[in-house]
Order: structure tokens, then sequence, then C-alpha cells
């Protein structure tokens, strides 16, 4: 896999396909395999883009503290070193956090948004939370219950899928802890939901009404601020919802790429 230098950092990365430039962001405690079968369908349309985010996969692991900035400016300075202008930037939980960011940020960067279930903001009870997370995994690395994946998906998926939760599981276990808690701490405390409204590239929310992580009323929120943005709330499908549903999530964001690409 090719690497970067952006900043103070390598960053690691698949390219693979021809087309429009269409990035993938991965979630807190993965890396860019996650999104492997997903890069099967995707190549065939865009030139694809897959980046191990700072902290995670076999991109550099400094010290933190990271925010969503610094986060952004990673994948903004992936795309000037790759040469790609504009791209569709999808990406998942703390990725849709960082895409949100990159078009805030560096919106000459950004083609559209695809933001997969992820929110505009943490509220104090939340941020709370994530911080005695971060707390504890900084301090005492990963347990079974810090680790644990099964809130991730809705309750039926993994009550029939343990293997695949297990596998999830085993990756968050198998992070640097320093690094994971850094970046819990920066997608765990935000707030901008009022700048949404200076997004002015289409934008696709897809959101599962079983996520247990990241619950609907926050696509709501985004739906709402952003001027441009169509919101699809998706039956059955929980916090990984890629994962659960990956057909539907693989025939709308190429429905929507198509769209935009057709009118530029």
């Amino acid at each position: 896999m090719p690497r970067v230098r952006v900043g103070d950092i390598s960053i690691n990365y698949e390219e693979a396909g021809e087309g429009t430039p269409l990035v993938l962001i991965h979630g807190l405690g993965s890396d860019l395999t996650i999104w492997d079968k997903d890069a099967e369908v995707f190549s065939r349309y865009h030139r694809l883009l897959r980046p191990d985010v700072r902290g995670f996969g076999r991109s550099d692991k400094p010290p933190g503290p990271y925010t969503p900035q610094m986060l952004a400016a990673d994948i903004a300075g992936l795309l000037v070193a790759t040469g790609v202008k504009r791209a569709h930037v999808a990406g998942i939980s703390m990725g849709g956090v960082i895409a949100q960011r990159l078009a805030l940020d560096f919106p000459g960067h950004v083609a559209s948004l695809i933001l997969v279930s992820t929110s505009s903001e943490v509220g104090e009870r939340a941020v709370a939370s994530w911080h005695r997370l971060a707390d504890v995994i900084e301090e005492r690395g990963f347990d079974e219950r810090s680790a644990d994946a099964s809130r991730a998906f809705s309750e039926g998926f993994a009550a029939d899928h343990p293997d695949l939760v297990r596998e999830i599981a085993r990756r968050n276990a198998a992070n640097d802890p320093r690094a994971y808690a850094a970046a819990a701490r920066a997608v765990g405390d935000y707030r901008w939901t009022a700048d949404l409204a200076r997004v002015d590239t289409p934008v696709l929310i897809l959101q599962g009404l079983e996520d247990r992580l990241t619950p609907p009323g926050g696509s709501v929120k985004m739906q709402r601020a952003l001027p441009r943005a169509r919101l699809l709330m998706i039956g059955g499908a929980g916090h990984n919802l890629p994962l659960e549903q990956p057909e539907t999530f693989r025939s709308a964001v190429l429905a929507f790429t198509a769209g935009v690409d057709l009118v530029r």
C-alpha cells in the first residue's frame, strides 16, 4: 500500500479504479480494510481512495491531542499529494465527522458528501462518556468491555452474526490505545450544526433507524442545517450500516454520485 507525507505524519492509503474521485473515510477503531468489499464495487465507477486515518491502520500514530480539524487537514493533504482537486467524500461515524470538517475547512476539495451514521454535534453527557472511555483505554488498554462491538450493530443483526461482531471487537482491541484515545476525544467533543449552512455541495445522509450509537435525531438535525441535503433513513440497520446492508449502501452511494456527476 502506498504512503504519502502529509504535514507531520505519513498517511497510508489504497487507490483503485478510474473516474471521478471518491474518498472513503473509516470510523473509530477501524482502518481502510473495512471497505474492502465496497471497494470492489465503487472502483468500477470511481477513482477510489481509502486512507487510514491518523492513528489507525498503517498510518503514523503520533501522540495526541488530535482534533477534527487536524484529521480533516490530513485528508486534504492526501488529496493534494495524489493530485485530486475535488472528490466525493464519504465517511462513517468518525469518518463522517472528518468529512464534515473537510467540507467546512477545505470546501474546494469537496464535490459532494456522503455522511453515514454520524452527527454534527455531541451533547454534554455524551462528551463526558467519551472522555471517560478515552481515559480508561489510554491508561489500561482494551478489555472485553471496551472492545465490545455489539452495540455497533442492530440487535437482530448482532444476534444473527456473532462472528462478525467478534471480528470487529478484535479490530478494536488491536488498536494503539493512546492513538485510539486521542481520536475518541477529538470526535467525542464538537458542535458545528449551525456552521453547516456554509456547505453548499450536495449531501447524502444515510442513517440506520436502529443505530444505538448515533441516534437518528442527529441525522435530522444535519439534514435541516445543510442547504442541499437529502436524508435516507434505513429500517433494520444499526450503526455499521454498510456491513449490515451493503447492497443498499452501495446502491445509494452510486446513485447519488452519478447524479452529482451528471449535473457538474
